[in-house]
């Protein structure tokens, strides 16, 4: 506030705020409403401020970002925040040469060159050591991967980073709960396998042959979906007494697509990817077929959103936003990235789409003229 004193057009304070001695309430009130990098600017501006940034429980609200991998030059890793269109480097040591296989209420699934799996907060840094790796498939155990070029009678770490986990997801926050359980689709032909806190090893699922193209918590259970015959198959996963894969849902005819499930609001999702290989070995996307899913008739029908909101989706456990509260999101899309396994390491990725679900049409959220060496991850900020 200010006042006139007595020489003509003198301007006075009648009083200077100390912004440094704002009330514990009022400062964790302003961070609600900041993004994701004005919330760590804010916790540099003093030692108050900085307090009430490490201090806060709930991560301000923020669209997911994406995790695209290290930089060549100083081994930071980048991040692209989608409401700013700007990339970050962070350092983040614990991330240095690992593969990101999955997402999960900002955890991080990581997986280094000898095979050690972990899941990582990359914002708090805390992590969690997971047992060894299922075989890749029943012919290779762990102790026969080596280092060096591939032979016919073993196979290299390098080749087992890139292919040992195609996806891995939790049930619940590690931050908010330690009852909590990893499901992981795994091997050469992804089956299931989960842990839970405690266990010394994975608990393996038994799948008849089946092969899983993607996994996902709803409604307190795990779900899969899988290719039998053709057609795509929906089954609710028991990690209880009796591990076991029943099949729940309807067959959904599959035409070579990459296929995933959705939680849309509480409605279940199946979401079918037509892509064609393109210049050797790049994928692109031509056609997304989405169906809503009824498991207690076990029938489905092609689905058309009507609530607006869009979903960020990949190796990432799926997120749904409601895009009226960010102005750089838009409604009724598909934000698409890729499944470490869809990946190839010479070409990398480059098939990162929005996909408009009431338009049918595509564009794109993030462009490069380099390929991206790893497949790109959202991560939503959670401490």
């Amino acid at each position: 506030m200010y006042c006139r004193g007595k020489a003509a057009g003198s301007v006075q304070p009648l009083f200077m705020a100390n912004w440094s001695e704002l009330h514990t309430d009022v400062l964790e009130h302003l961070t609600s409403f900041l993004s994701l990098p004005d919330f760590h600017r804010f916790g540099a501006v003093c030692r108050n401020w900085h307090s009430v940034a490490r201090q806060k429980r709930h991560p301000p609200r923020q669209l997911p970002w994406l995790v695209l991998g290290e930089d060549d030059t100083t081994h930071k890793h980048k991040f692209f925040s989608l409401e700013e269109n700007k990339t970050y480097l962070i350092e983040i040591p614990e991330l240095q040469g690992q593969r990101l296989c999955g997402s999960s209420y900002g955890w991080l699934f990581t997986l280094d060159i000898e095979l050690n799996f972990r899941l990582l907060n990359p914002l708090t840094r805390k992590q969690y050591d997971l047992p060894p790796l299922p075989p890749y498939n029943s012919h290779n155990n762990i102790t026969t991967y080596v280092k060096g070029p591939r032979s016919e009678n073993n196979f290299t770490f390098e080749a087992m980073q890139l292919s040992l986990v195609a996806k891995a997801i939790l049930d619940h926050d590690p931050s908010r709960s330690s009852d909590f359980k990893v499901l992981i689709m795994y091997g050469e032909r992804n089956r299931l396998a989960f842990w839970k806190l405690g266990d010394p090893t994975w608990t393996l699922i038994p799948d008849a042959y089946i092969r899983f193209n993607d996994i996902i918590f709803y409604k307190e259970d795990f779900y899969a979906v899988g290719c039998c015959s053709r057609y795509n198959e929906i089954y609710l996963v028991n990690t209880g007494l009796s591990p076991c894969a029943k099949r729940v849902g309807p067959l959904v005819k599959e035409y070579d697509t990459f296929t995933y499930l959705v939680d849309y609001l509480g409605e279940l999702l199946v979401v079918q990817r037509y892509r064609k290989v393109y210049k050797g070995q790049l994928y692109k996307t031509e056609k997304i077929i989405i169906f809503k899913i009824d498991l207690e008739h076990e029938k489905y029908s092609v689905y058309k959103p009507i609530k607006g909101h869009s979903v960020f989706m990949g190796a990432n456990s799926c997120m749904t936003v409601d895009p009226s509260k960010y102005p750089g999101c838009k409604k009724n899309a598909l934000y698409l990235t890729d499944l470490p396994q869809q990946v190839f390491e010479r070409h990398g990725s480059k098939d990162l789409l929005i996909y408009d679900m009431v338009e049918g049409s595509f564009s794109r959220y993030y462009s490069t003229a380099h390929y991206l060496p790893a497949s790109p991850i959202w991560l939503y900020p959670n401490y």
